[in-house]
């Protein structure tokens, strides 16, 4: 009943445009816009079409099976058609160009797409075409040389590094022993969170942040003078925070001695009624499962506590599961629109954060540490004698128990 009706609202101007469309395609586009059109405003109507819009009925009838079966017929002369690449007239050059390419490639460091980028330019393509016994007549010019490699997927670009591998075999391993081995609600284990931040730069630097003030920073930080590296313990239950700030190296010997100042500074009753203190620990240089200065350390603070202690590691590339990066979030952006232009403020901005409602207990340290402090194979063996290392997972779940 309502054939007909959409193709009667067309103007002899519309009509005029779709005409003009169609003919400035070629094939199965124009093939494929002649079918929408049709199905539009001619009801699927071929016929209808070549009388409405002057296009040969078997033409837009191919469309619409086209459209319908998903298949494009090709004709025998488009098929044949046209000039060759240069890769199907050269195939074997081709297959050497390809050769010399994944040589000098590397892939998207995004791994987002398939695209290699390489240092290799199209003068030097050529150049190794010709070493391999390409005579001119087989290799192209520069300028298409360069299309051709584009096409291969090789693009110029300045190498950049590598990803890293995010996922090592063991991790899932090491989150469900981190789950299974996590005390909670037992009052004889301390369970601690530790970790270093950055380094704090101490001047009139921007850090991102903002302020109601008037305050004026550098737009560049180099050349800082005094630099602070802050290690944090948080106690897991109570949520006490405690910074020490070291104003040396981020060393093995600075992280266990934050360890020693944080003990010191409970009290007596709650140290005597502790069985064992688990400390969750990223996998950092400085304090890693095989660093044998770290454990050194680790084995000498037990024994003069006199409590067993656990190191449970965090995989590496997932630092941020650990409890302890979230006090440093927090911290960064408590004082992120402040300058920290010297020690003493920096320690205020510190000082008056709150973590859980509770504000740190700050430490300053100015003992000097040094870099590079490790043990022989034949010192560490007494070490090692004394870790309890876990089976499956050795170098990421640790027991130390006291001599």
């Amino acid at each position: 009943m309502n054939r007909g009706k959409n193709s009667n609202k067309l103007t002899e101007s519309q009509r005029a445009d779709l005409r003009l469309a169609a003919s400035k395609m070629s094939g199965a586009s124009r093939r494929a816009f002649q079918a929408e059109i049709c199905l539009k405003y001619c009801d699927g109507n071929a016929r209808k079409t070549e009388t409405i819009l002057g296009w040969g009925r078997k033409n837009v009838q191919l469309g619409l099976e086209e459209k319908r079966s998903g298949i494009i017929c090709l004709g025998t002369q488009s098929m044949l058609s046209g000039a060759k690449t240069w890769e199907e007239k050269q195939p074997r050059a081709a297959v050497a160009l390809r050769e010399i390419g994944e040589a000098h490639a590397q892939l998207d460091p995004s791994f987002r797409t398939s695209i290699a980028y390489t240092r290799l330019t199209a003068s030097e393509a050529i150049s190794q075409l010709r070493s391999r016994g390409f005579d001119e007549e087989q290799i192209p010019a520069p300028s298409t040389m360069a299309v051709i490699l584009n096409r291969m997927g090789y693009r110029l670009r300045k190498v950049l590094k590598a990803k890293p591998e995010k996922k090592i075999p063991q991790t899932n391993a090491i989150f469900e022993n981190l789950s299974i081995k996590d005390k909670k609600d037992n009052e004889r284990v301390k369970r601690l969170s530790m970790d270093c931040k950055a380094t704090v730069k101490i001047g009139n630097y921007s850090r991102g942040g903002r302020t109601r003030g008037d305050n004026q920073a550098q737009d560049h930080d180099m050349g800082a003078q005094e630099k602070y590296i802050p290690c944090g313990i948080l106690d897991e239950d109570t949520g006490q925070l405690d910074l020490n700030f070291g104003s040396s190296y981020k060393t093995s010997d600075f992280i266990v001695d934050s360890l020693s100042l944080w003990w010191h500074r409970i009290p007596q009753p709650e140290k005597q009624k502790l069985d064992l203190i688990q400390i969750k620990v990223d996998n950092g240089p400085e304090s890693s499962g095989v660093r044998t200065q770290f454990l050194k350390r680790m084995v000498e603070f037990t024994d003069e506590i006199g409590k067993s202690i656990q190191l449970l590691y965090f995989p590496p590339y997932h630092s941020k599961y650990n409890p302890i990066e979230r006090c440093w979030g927090i911290l960064e952006q408590h004082w992120n629109g402040a300058l920290l232009s010297n020690v003493e403020i920096m320690l205020a901005w510190a000082e008056s954060m709150t973590w859980k409602g509770k504000p740190p207990i700050v430490h300053l340290s100015q003992e000097i540490y040094h870099k590079g402090i490790s043990l022989t194979k034949k010192a560490f063996k007494a070490i090692e004698m004394r870790l309890l290392r876990n089976p499956s997972l050795p170098k990421w779940d640790i027991l130390i128990r006291p001599c």
